[in-house]
């Protein structure tokens, strides 16, 4: 059963007893799957001491919220939760993270994590190398909800704006980028029978291939699609 399932793992602010109800910006991702607990009827949350989680399932998808803070070693605690629960195809697998570098209301689905060199010591490429190295692949689905206010111009430290207090006209977006992500999930995710790829799939790379194309599984045509538009854009 766990072979088959997807696998939704949320990372933020440690979870403490006060934090139901004070929201933070760098819990938008546990908040996240609080809204598929409740849309999708998602048995009760159970806490987990072996991989110090809250977890709960229905049918083939598990949601998991580490009860620790994003800044301390997510990727020990990915690699310990997938090992705990014998699951090995990261591929199945979406990390998601609470994104400064996108504003409030937005989101990214990435099938591709990879670190920027340009950026060096930056908190997620940090964070990323801290995964990919533990569990020893960088195939897998990463979610990136925007919680930058671009109305606020202070230039302030992760940790500080992990902490900033979500107001309530944040929390409606936030709640529409829940919606928006989900649909997107099921739509191209869940019930997709395609074979996904990094550019082709998830990123808008040439207007020329706008809406992004499917290759099915079985085509014979996708090597010969694929080198006409390495013609054209080469």
């Amino acid at each position: 059963m766990i072979s088959k399932s997807r696998i939704l793992i949320a990372l933020g602010n440690e979870i403490k007893k006060n934090s139901v109800s004070n929201f933070k910006k760098g819990d938008v991702s546990r908040m996240y799957l609080d809204y598929l607990n409740r849309k999708y009827n998602f048995d009760e949350w159970i806490k987990l001491s072996n991989i110090n989680s809250y977890i709960c399932e229905k049918n083939d998808i598990i949601l998991i919220k580490p009860i620790i803070s994003i800044f301390e070693k997510s990727g020990t605690l990915i690699k310990n939760i997938l090992s705990y629960l014998n699951y090995a195809d990261t591929k199945n697998i979406c990390i998601i993270i609470p994104d400064f570098y996108r504003s409030v209301g937005t989101y990214k689905y990435k099938s591709y994590v990879k670190i920027h060199e340009k950026l060096g010591s930056d908190f997620y490429n940090i964070l990323n190398s801290n995964i990919i190295n533990n569990i020893n692949s960088c195939n897998y689905l990463q979610l990136c909800l925007g919680i930058n206010n671009l109305q606020k111009q202070e230039k302030k430290s992760t940790h500080f704006n992990f902490l900033e207090p979500i107001d309530e006209h944040e929390y409606k977006k936030f709640l529409k980028t829940f919606e928006l992500a989900d649909e997107y999930f099921n739509k191209k995710i869940l019930n997709s029978h395609y074979i996904t790829t990094n550019y082709i799939q998830f990123k808008k790379k040439y207007s020329a291939m706008e809406p992004q194309k499917h290759f099915k599984k079985d085509t014979s045509k996708r090597r010969y699609i694929l080198d006409i538009y390495k013609h054209m854009y080469k």
